[in-house]
């Protein structure tokens, strides 16, 4: 079980303590069924299988979810993050915070559930309640960006409004889980198609932008190949 603490609004002052007991991570959530083709077809280009019936969910461990700007990484090829809004339950709030789902993309050819538990879900040291960002949901902007060729790139770009909504989330997932309360639940919400095809990035950020409201969510983090201290060839 992984224990997170986030700064609510940006407030050093103002912490959320949280246990993750159960983590959902949500696939192929778009509103517009066209931009969820098109993510099908990104990952079938790769080899992976389309999915029998969209949205998705996999189960995730528990523990597989951290703050850190460093994520050791077994190569420097097939495995790619994604940009996700993630929603925190607790007894009496709904939390959003981002973050990515980074994701082996050789073992998604095989099992995706497997794939889901090779790289930790990453999430960002900040949270706002959903109940002061609901009135203006779709408007909040969802962007992330790699590294090519040493040069920093937009990555994926799209409004809030491209996923479904938080609350259908939450019933959603309330269908095909069995718990005695949503506290502790963690909620990964899928993510939109990328604007360029990158297989491996060293570097991920990305960014909830609340126009609104003049504020952001950021999640970043490098990747450190275990060649970089490890001599022999990992087969």
């Amino acid at each position: 079980m992984a224990y997170l603490e986030f700064r609510i609004n940006g407030n050093p002052n103002e912490i959320l303590q949280f246990e993750v007991e159960k983590m959902i991570n949500a696939g192929y959530t778009g509103r517009n069924q066209e931009e969820v083709q098109k993510h099908v077809e990104e990952l079938k280009a790769k080899g992976i299988p389309a999915p029998e019936e969209v949205p998705t969910y996999f189960p995730v461990f528990n523990d597989g979810i951290v703050q850190d700007e460093v994520l050791d990484a077994l190569d420097e090829t097939d495995h790619s993050g994604e940009a996700e809004y993630v929603l925190l339950c607790t007894a009496d709030e709904i939390y959003v915070a981002a973050g990515s789902d980074h994701t082996d993309r050789k073992l998604e050819e095989e099992s995706i559930p497997k794939a889901k538990q090779i790289y930790p879900n990453t999430i960002s040291r900040d949270v706002w309640k959903l109940s002061e960002v609901e009135d203006h949901w779709d408007e909040i902007m969802m962007r992330s960006w790699v590294e090519d060729d040493g040069e920093k790139i937009l990555f994926q770009e799209a409004p809030l409004s491209a996923l479904l909504p938080p609350n259908e989330l939450l019933e959603r997932i309330k269908e095909i889980i069995e718990v005695e309360s949503m506290e502790g639940v963690v909620i990964y919400s899928g993510t939109v198609g990328a604007e360029v095809d990158v297989d491996y990035s060293p570097i991920f950020e990305m960014e909830l932008e609340d126009p609104k409201k003049d504020r952001k969510l950021e999640s970043k983090y490098r990747m450190k190949p275990m060649a970089d201290w490890y001599k022999k060839e990992i087969k």
